[in-house]
């Protein structure tokens, strides 16, 4: 038997730590559409538990320098992420993803980017004359619904998360309160109009 000599270089490879590789940049998902989505969803889920009225809002997330200018009137129609119906009380703001927002930091020193959103909304109500809501979906998770303390109170959870002034519960819990917690006067409201 005659044994075969093989070139030694052959079996290594060798990397030139020397040399800057970068790496692949990660596929960032287009922001715009995907809060065009979660908006969807949130009006899909008001809408089946209203009987309609809820939609996006026509530029939203980008539109307010156009709004401001606009008669009261349109303001109602136009603050916030979705078009509520009239008599709905509360100004809408819809958020998806922020799979960085840690709920464990809100313990320690709170969340910059939650507190962001929930200046969002209140600025928002209190330019329609609604009280605020935030709408938080993670992908994959369920919805939170971010409402002040002081609007749930005679009102039961299971669970719920105090953060400031605010509460965040299931919004299908949510849901589940009485018409009037959401709408003005059921009589007035045009919520249950088909």
């Amino acid at each position: 038997m005659a044994a075969v000599m093989t070139n030694a270089s052959d079996d290594f490879f060798t990397d030139d730590l020397l040399t800057e590789r970068k790496k692949p940049k990660k596929r960032k998902a287009d922001g715009k559409k995907k809060g065009n989505r979660v908006e969807l969803s949130l009006s899909k889920i008001l809408n089946q538990r209203f009987g309609g009225g809820f939609s996006r809002s026509v530029g939203s997330g980008n539109r307010w320098g156009q709004v401001a200018h606009l008669p009261k009137h349109a303001q109602q129609v136009f603050s916030g992420d979705l078009i509520v119906p009239q008599g709905f009380k509360w100004a809408l703001e819809s958020k998806g993803g922020y799979q960085d927002i840690d709920l464990n930091s809100v313990f320690v020193g709170g969340s910059k980017e939650l507190d962001g959103f929930l200046e969002q909304v209140t600025k928002d109500s209190e330019r329609c004359g609604r009280k605020p809501m935030l709408c938080w979906k993670r992908d994959r998770k369920p919805w939170l619904a971010f409402v002040p303390t002081t609007e749930l109170e005679g009102h039961s959870f299971t669970y719920r998360l105090l953060y400031k002034a605010w509460s965040a519960v299931a919004l299908d819990e949510l849901l589940k309160l009485p018409d009037l917690f959401f709408v003005e006067d059921i009589a007035k409201a045009n919520v249950f109009e088909k």
